[in-house]
């Protein structure tokens, strides 16, 4: 708890152990921070169709060439999503703490996780949910921006069942690879579904695991 003066707060010291943002980290921070809110409050304001890189650069007071460094195109920088780095011992952990949930129920689990942590709560957040869900190119871009990293968890899937093959229920039939490949896809198209319904309807928020898969049950059977 932070020491108070009479009539000042003085302010709180780092916990012991939380990393220190070095000043260089800040300042790319706060320059990404600027193009996004840059881009977002330029196509609320204009349109998207509107808005140009050049437009959204001039407003953040950057270049051209730092607006790239940063983002590769217009539509990124109103997204403001980049890939996750995924740590493959990490995520068989996970997948040993969701236990004894399916392989697919886990993964779903793990993909709105992902989602979960997202920026939902500023203001910006709030902009950019109403431009995506009112724009369908930037809708895909957003759902596909997410789950960049599905690639990678296919493989890490693959290579967690062939660890533990008491996990695998299509084993007579497919190998890891395969079935990590559809299980994977399954719970990307779940996880992309309850992601759009949250952006159209952010009060609502997004539902639990059990949830999505109780509805996908519903429809495919």
């Amino acid at each position: 708890m932070a020491k108070q003066t009479k009539g000042k707060d003085m302010p709180t010291e780092p916990a012991v152990g939380t990393p220190v943002e070095s000043l260089r980290e800040r300042k790319r921070r706060e320059t990404r921070a600027a193009i996004e809110r840059s881009a977002i409050t330029l196509v609320d304001e204009l349109g998207y169709e509107n808005v140009t890189v050049a437009m959204i650069a001039e407003r953040a007071v950057v270049s051209q060439g730092t607006f790239f460094n940063y983002f590769p195109t217009k539509d990124a920088a109103i997204v403001g999503l980049g890939p996750l780095d995924l740590d493959p011992q990490a995520v068989h952990a996970a997948y040993d703490r969701l236990a004894p949930a399916t392989p697919y129920h886990a993964t779903l689990s793990l993909f709105l996780k992902v989602v979960r942590e997202l920026d939902w709560t500023s203001d910006i957040a709030a902009m950019r949910g109403r431009l995506v869900a009112q724009t369908p190119a930037l809708m895909r871009l957003f759902l596909d921006g997410t789950f960049a990293f599905v690639a990678d968890f296919r493989s890490m899937l693959a290579s967690y069942l062939e660890e533990h093959p008491e996990k695998r229920t299509c084993s007579d039939e497919l190998t890891a690879a395969e079935e990590a490949s559809l299980v994977v896809s399954e719970a990307l198209e779940a996880a992309k579904f309850a992601l759009a319904r949250a952006t159209k309807d952010p009060e609502r928020g997004l539902p639990e695991a059990d949830e999505v898969e109780a509805i996908v049950r519903k429809v495919v059977g």
